[in-house]
């Protein structure tokens, strides 16, 4: 019997047990991210290990979450950041230049690797080929100076996709499909893997964003091979020479296995206030809504705002409606202001954001009490938004938007981050 690539990729960086589904393991750590609310005691730690510089393959420090630096001590957190990351070694993105899950899979995620990030929206990475966890600060501390990070060896799920996507359904659709049967506590102890025949049929961002809310699943991480297609991907951004084929044997075993068909995917809309409380968006029509938000790690990406833009190309925000987005990257925002798609945004009315995670951890456009929000994001949890009585429902569908802007109403929807309004030096694991 052969094996998934989750086993393989584990095996091959292995450092302490053995794979046995419940057994405690350690794994050497190739790439390492933090960013800037849980990365500063991450670094904290770091520093007093009294080690010279990092020992992994790579480590990246993202100022992602307090771009706008509302206070003195935001700013005092990034100056802090940039300085260590010259000290030790590590690479510094500063504020403004992106969602941090975005910029290492444009810049240096590579397929086959394993990475930790002080972040849950680390498992971003796994639609490139990568075992990619999220941890707290301390466990990363440990493994940018080189030691194994510990966890319980998961059960692993092969989910066998086939089929293609329906017009108007998303890879959004998809995670939320998952989320409706599974709930949000259904990958407790486990990680999905995605193969059979439909995963051609999704390109890399779409793959990225089922792996990217697997999160909301209480998975430990979620995978989809390198192949062709995340070499295409690869080779379009400039990066093919980091490109390996990443794949599980034919004849693989899994602990559990489930199917899902795309063709039968219909858009979908998770309602206030949990990520698996989804229904299709008929159940939801005819719900007025006061903002609309595109963005965050999940859905900002080029292929998800070109969408956007395409759509409201020739029209205008409704004047009742707030509709912002926030980029995941500055590759993405440059490639849209290149391609003109971001003119069309402006000249609708869509107001254009940083590339930050903003709004959807309740940095910025924090709803009036009573107000309903539509986003394209990862979590709705109340007092996500910053409002503690909020209600917003997240969706990745555009034929929702279509019909909404059309009635001048947009369903309130909620979003896919960690919850704080900008207060300063915010910790959390």
């Amino acid at each position: 019997m052969g094996e998934n690539l989750t086993r393989k990729i584990l095996k091959a960086h292995l450092a302490d047990g053995r794979l046995a589904a419940g057994e405690e393991i350690g794994i050497k750590i190739d790439e390492i991210l933090i960013q800037d609310i849980t990365g500063t005691a991450a670094v904290l730690h770091f520093e007093a290990m009294q080690l010279g510089r990092v020992r992994c393959k790579v480590a990246c420090s993202y100022g992602d979450h307090n771009v706008l630096q509302v206070s003195e001590e935001n700013t005092e957190d990034h100056v802090y950041l940039s300085t260590a990351a010259r000290k030790y070694g590590i690479w510094w993105a500063k504020p403004g230049a992106g969602i941090g899950h975005q910029i290492h899979q444009e810049h240096f995620a590579c397929p086959g690797d394993t990475a930790l990030g002080a972040d849950s929206h680390t498992v971003h990475m796994g639609g490139m080929g990568l075992y990619a966890m999220g941890a707290g600060g301390l466990d990363v501390a440990v493994a940018m100076g080189g030691g194994p990070y510990y966890f319980d060896m998961p059960a692993v799920v092969r989910v066998s996709l086939t089929g293609a996507l329906r017009p108007w359904s998303t890879a959004k659709d998809v995670i939320l499909e998952m989320l409706r049967q599974k709930t949000a506590n259904g990958g407790f102890g486990k990680v999905f893997e995605y193969v059979g025949p439909g995963i051609q049929n999704l390109n890399l961002q779409q793959r990225i964003t089922i792996c990217n809310m697997g999160a909301e699943l209480g998975a430990t991480t979620s995978m989809f091979p390198s192949d062709a297609v995340t070499r295409d991907y690869m080779r379009r951004i400039g990066r093919e020479k980091d490109w390996r084929e990443a794949l599980p044997d034919p004849d693989a075993a899994y602990d559990e296995s489930m199917e899902l068909d795309l063709g039968v995917i219909e858009p979908l809309v998770a309602l206030p206030s949990n990520p698996d409380k989804v229904v299709p968006v008929s159940q939801a029509e005819g719900v007025k809504v006061d903002q609309v938000m595109v963005g965050s790690c999940t859905n900002g990406s080029y292929t998800d705002l070109k969408a956007v833009a395409q759509i409201v190309k020739g029209r205008k925000v409704h004047p009742d409606v707030t509709f912002f987005v926030h980029p995941s990257s500055r590759m993405d925002l440059e490639a849209l202001a290149r391609e003109g798609l971001l003119t069309e945004l402006i000249a609708a009315g869509v107001n254009v954001e940083a590339a930050t995670c903003g709004a959807c951890i309740g940095v910025g456009h924090v709803p009036a009490k009573g107000m309903k929000s539509l986003r394209a994001i990862n979590r709705n949890f109340k007092g996500r938004t910053g409002q503690k009585d909020d209600e917003v429902e997240s969706s990745g569908c555009a034929r929702r938007a279509r019909r909404c802007r059309r009635r001048s109403t947009w369903p309130t929807i909620r979003a896919s981050c960690p919850p704080p309004r900008p207060r300063t030096r915010r910790r959390c694991g």
